[in-house]
């Protein structure tokens, strides 16, 4: 049965904690760049926002992003058919099944990536994992649209905790307004801000990590 193994291998592909994904150092290449000359910037204690030339120099991130994104596609396309044949709920009705089904997996997903269990529990916001759910959530264009636009206005987002807020906000207005699919859309607004409404519940803070510190944020 192709559809199981199929699932079977998107299901490996979100669930495995980034925590398990060692790849050396975190950036691109093995050795060490010394500092530019009068170019480094040094993190201020109150900076609590995304830097994008570290963020993507990470290495886990865009693994993150890969992961997601294969393993969220083959969840689309395996969901259909084990819906019709296990839950034996053909026609319109299975197809209606598949979104809710999608969505409950997709966000017991992004609740792995999101916590960490490394002396402390922490709640880490896994940007790149939910960017990677968004083309198998709203299409490979609007996806692109959405993290595009929201690292265009990070420089006016304070924190991750806003950032993922923003990013839902825009990939859901982009999906209506391009796809006219509210449904998908509210599943990818829900699951950007998913990280941030359990930061808040919990009271507990997102955390950024650093290379070898760890800046904590909200």
């Amino acid at each position: 049965m192709p559809d199981i193994l199929l699932f079977l291998i998107g299901l490996i592909l979100i669930f495995v904690p980034r925590t398990w994904l060692r790849l050396g150092k975190g950036e691109w290449g093995s050795k060490k760049r010394p500092p530019s000359d009068g170019m480094r910037r040094d993190r201020q204690p109150d900076d609590k926002s995304f830097w994008p030339n570290e963020e993507f120099a990470r290495r886990r991130n865009w693994l993150d992003l890969g992961r997601a994104t294969a393993g969220g596609l083959a969840l689309v396309a395996s969901l259909p058919g084990l819906v019709e044949s296990f839950l034996a709920v053909p026609g319109d009705a299975g197809t209606r099944l598949v979104l809710p089904i999608k969505g409950g997996i997709m966000l017991a997903a992004v609740l792995v990536q999101t916590l960490r269990f490394e002396g402390r529990l922490t709640f880490f916001p896994p940007v790149f994992f939910i960017a990677g759910l968004a083309f198998a959530t709203i299409g490979w264009k609007t996806a692109i649209l959405a993290f595009v636009a929201v690292w265009a206005i990070n420089t006016v987002l304070p924190n991750p905790g806003v950032f993922l807020v923003a990013y839902g906000g825009i990939a859901l207005i982009l999906s209506v307004f391009l796809d006219g699919d509210l449904r998908s859309a509210v599943l990818m607004g829900a699951l950007a801000g998913f990280p941030t409404l359990l930061s808040l519940l919990a009271r507990r803070r997102l955390a950024q990590y650093k290379k070898r510190t760890k800046v904590v944020v909200r």
